[in-house]
């Protein structure tokens, strides 16, 4: 059993190693997609193989380490979710996006999670936001990241809010938090896939955001300091050829 774990986390580890290799080796959304490909293989593979032992040989769940290889495998399968929606951002479909509903239903699905941890949280916005043209699903999904993560690093009795404004041709959304904050020097890699400063992060949800964001030809910017918080500052172009009304 020992020797089959250590095996099977050496494996594990290799596999990952390589993985991230190629992804810093690849030029094109092709190349990426075929790493991804490549890896589904290996891991149903590996899954299915340990689902025959359990059953061949019961016992072995009792070990203490035995789940640590379902663990390990999870955490690469995320990896892996990660990675392709990574890729898939090369692909988004866009159509006219009304920002301050979009902002109005990310907002209400946090009440809860802030409510919960005793957080003050909060949406800003004026009445007129402006549309802009996007990719609505993706766009939620960049914004709902950061604001989980806003959550996450926020401890009781502190403060989540998301401002919104709208500046010239330009959509503001500020996220911010009054978490621990980030160091200068985390600052620096923040948005490099495979790095994180988070235990059982893939260090892909960041990068991901920042694709999405300047997919639909905006910016995101942070701001942070240690012991006060931090600020995400997303800069989305308003569609010129939509009304700029609330429809």
């Amino acid at each position: 059993m020992n020797h089959l774990e250590k095996n099977m986390l050496e494996s594990f580890s290799v596999l990952l190693d390589n993985w991230i290799n190629l992804y810093q080796e690849a030029k094109t959304p092709e190349i990426i997609a075929k790493i991804v490909h490549e890896i589904k293989n290996p891991l149903s593979l590996i899954r299915s193989t340990l689902q025959l032992i359990e059953v061949q040989t019961p016992e072995v769940k009792d070990n203490r380490h035995w789940h640590s290889l379902f663990d390990e495998l999870d955490y690469i399968c995320l990896l892996l979710n990660d990675f392709k929606t990574l890729n898939c951002t090369y692909d988004i479909q866009k159509n006219c996006v009304n920002m301050g509903t979009l902002l109005d239903s990310v907002a209400t699905y946090f009440y809860s999670s802030a409510y919960n941890k005793n957080i003050d949280f909060y949406l800003t916005k004026p009445q007129d936001l402006p549309n802009i043209l996007g990719d609505k699903i993706r766009l939620k999904e960049a914004i709902m990241n950061l604001i989980k993560n806003a959550i996450e690093a926020t401890d009781k009795n502190g403060t989540v809010s998301i401002d919104a404004k709208y500046l010239d041709t330009l959509i503001l959304v500020t996220i911010h938090d009054t978490g621990s904050g980030i160091s200068d020097e985390q600052l620096e890699h923040i948005f490099k896939p495979f790095v994180t400063y988070k235990e059982n992060g893939t260090g892909l949800g960041l990068p991901i955001v920042k694709a999405i964001i300047e997919q639909h030809g905006g910016q995101i910017d942070v701001t942070s300091k240690v012991g006060e918080g931090t600020s995400f500052i997303i800069s989305l172009p308003v569609d010129t050829n939509q009304p700029l009304q609330v429809q």
